[in-house]
């Protein structure tokens, strides 16, 4: 495969670059060129590629090891920001701490609210964790030390410099405050590539910028219009004005796509083209003319469902169903499954990631593994037990290396109720099972006693009713230890990949933000109606990129379809039913002005006869 012009451009650079690139532009491609052209160069070049997750990373080893001579893959290496983070503090050897991920950070938060007497909800509390986690030099905010947020995320550090804990955020922040500072070592590298540089942090960034001020030269590549992580921290623009102001750099854009066909390429840019903090651009399609839009209206969303299964019945290449929310997913799984057209679900959650899920199987593990005390702590914690018995219960195990059976409990020490009975139980849970009625018993009881720990109702009580039932059910060979075992492989880490292979005839669901990276031949993005798409918070100025990250957020979905693109709305209106009636996006009429037009007229007329078959059914 050649390079284009730009492409060319780009991977002949040996300095400070920063190149914008289209979706489907082929910058995966440049970058491995751009490496294969530094190492050849120079055999003193290093070569360092960040990019976000463990999957782009392999990918990225995977093509430069298909490219690279010998000489040059020792010398050049993909790897994620948290990868390079924690081995520079390993070689530095800074920290001995171990880190905290998914559910196990969940019951810390949850032990830092108990222990500074706050209660609130643990995702408002998870934002209030990240979005002082996420600071170089973490502060109040508006000075203001008594809010539940700031004591919150003060409780949180404490608790894990007690207990030997670091979260992501923290070891960014060592990392870069530590090259800063001199502490420790940049990089060996004398040229770092950055891919997504749109959703780099502040912390990413001033990481990256410190070691360009140490010597290396920095190539970044992103593109402005997919920055849909503001949430997360992500400067997405602002960050590519930082890095022009910081560096000179030099300014390429990868302006052809080789994704969508120019029809789709044309709609999506008059939509993105409202956005002005952006870098302007000019987009070429690559594919030959031939691509079909479409903005269908409907009066009901059941009326929306159902053309969309209409569709994909009649013609099913390579369908993707994308929405805004997960709600909206489920809607068209169950007409999925009512119409028995097999699909698969990015994008959501893995069960064993719910921190509930996740400590019930670490309670299980530790059951049926007495020796192994690392998960105590979080456990007993979780029943609500208090800070400093649990940093002394802790302590006990780890110096006498006894199982928690063993732990006696001193004259002074006053156990939680609940660590108590789980305590006085934890022997008999323990023990291996004979047959399916002992199992079943068993699940009860454990079960019984975390609904009483947690309650018997919402969302936490169904999560533990799962994982009982996960055990019980489980069609393999064995009593209640060998199910543990087979489950306890749960416990490492997710590692973030997910299935990107399509399947012919097997439709993907997926939320807008899953769909980042990815393409179908075929798009249908449902439920594009203000409210949804933009969402209601970024229409109340509550959310933090509003109204430009939504546009964007659309944007990217629009740019996942190479042939087909359909986009849809219904409208629900009052006369014929008791749902609120729903504007369409207005990226709809930004995008397709003369379309939307003659939706209406077309609604307008379905709701009159709608209308008057409601009248003649009445008389």
């Amino acid at each position: 495969m050649g390079l284009t012009a730009p492409q060319e451009y780009v991977a002949s650079q040996d300095d400070h670059t920063m190149c914008c690139a289209l979706p489907g532009s082929g910058k995966s491609h440049t970058m491995v060129e751009l490496s294969n052209n530094l190492v050849t160069k120079d055999p003193k070049y290093r070569v360092l590629l960040i990019t976000f997750t463990r999957a782009a990373a392999d990918e990225l080893n995977e093509r430069l090891r298909g490219k690279l001579s010998t000489s040059g893959i020792r010398r050049c290496e993909a790897a994620t920001f948290d990868s390079i983070f924690g081995r520079q503090l390993k070689q530095a050897q800074t920290t001995k701490k171990s880190t905290i991920v998914g559910g196990e950070q969940y019951i810390f938060v949850e032990r830092a609210m108990r222990h500074c007497g706050i209660s609130i909800e643990i995702d408002e509390a998870m934002q209030w964790i990240d979005t002082y986690g996420r600071m170089i030099k973490p502060t109040p905010i508006q000075g203001d030390a008594s809010t539940p947020g700031w004591l919150l995320f003060t409780a949180y550090q404490n608790l894990m410099e007690k207990t030997g804990k670091q979260d992501f955020n923290g070891i960014a922040r060592e990392a870069y405050l530590g090259v800063e500072q001199g502490r420790i070592k940049p990089w060996n590298a004398t040229h770092i590539l950055v891919d997504e540089f749109q959703d780099t942090s502040d912390m990413q960034y001033q990481w990256i910028r410190v070691h360009g001020e140490y010597g290396a030269k920095l190539v970044v590549v992103g593109d402005d219009d997919q920055s849909i992580y503001s949430w997360r921290g992500a400067a997405g623009y602002e960050n590519m004005e930082n890095f022009q102001a910081d560096f000179g750099a030099r300014i390429s854009v990868l302006n052809m796509c080789f994704r969508c066909r120019p029809e789709i390429l044309a709609g999506a840019g008059r939509v993105i083209e409202h956005n002005e903090d952006r870098v302007p651009k000019e987009m070429i399609s690559g594919r030959d003319a031939g691509g079909k839009v479409s903005v269908n209206g409907y009066l009901t969303s059941g009326d929306e469902y159902n053309a969309m299964i209409q569709a994909i019945q009649s013609d099913n290449k390579e369908w993707a169903v994308l929405a805004r929310t997960n709600r909206i997913l489920d809607e068209a799984e169950t007409y999925l499954k009512m119409h028995k057209i097999p699909y698969k679900r990015l994008g959501g959650k893995k069960l064993w990631d719910d921190h509930v899920a996740n400590i019930v199987l670490k309670l299980l593990w530790c059951l049926i593994r007495p020796k192994d005390t690392r998960f105590i702590g979080d456990i007993i914690g979780w029943l609500g037990e208090d800070e400093e018995v649990i940093q002394y219960v802790m302590q006990y195990l780890q110096t006498t290396r006894a199982p928690f059976a063993d732990f006696i409990s001193p004259a002074w020490l006053t156990w939680h109720p609940y660590t108590e009975e789980l305590h006085n139980n934890w022997v008999d849970w323990g023990l291996d099972t004979k047959g399916q009625g002992e199992l079943t018993a068993r699940m009860k009881n454990i079960m019984d006693f975390l609904h009483k720990v947690r309650g018997n109702k919402g969302r936490e009580a169904r999560t533990i009713e799962l994982v009982a039932d996960i055990v019980t059910k489980l069609k393999i060979e064995g009593g209640f230890v060998d199910r543990i075992e087979l489950l306890g492989k749960n416990l490492a880490p997710s590692t973030g990949n997910t299935e990107e292979e399509t399947e012919q005839g097997v439709v993907t669901l997926s939320s807008l933000h899953s769909s980042k990276g990815l393409q179908w031949a075929q798009v249908w993005i449902a439920a594009s109606n203000q409210g949804v798409c933009p969402s209601a918070n970024s229409l109340e100025e509550e959310s933090t990129g509003g109204i430009p990250e939504e546009r964007r957020l659309f944007y990217v979905g629009m740019t996942r379809a190479v042939d087909e693109l359909v986009m849809s709305f219904s409208h629900n209106p009052q006369p014929i039913g008791t749902q609120r009636s729903k504007e369409p996006s207005q990226f709809l009429y930004e995008g397709f002005p003369e379309e939307m037009e003659q939706e209406h007229i077309k609604l307008d007329h379905l709701a009159e006869e709608a209308k008057n078959k409601v009248e003649e059914d009445v008389e």
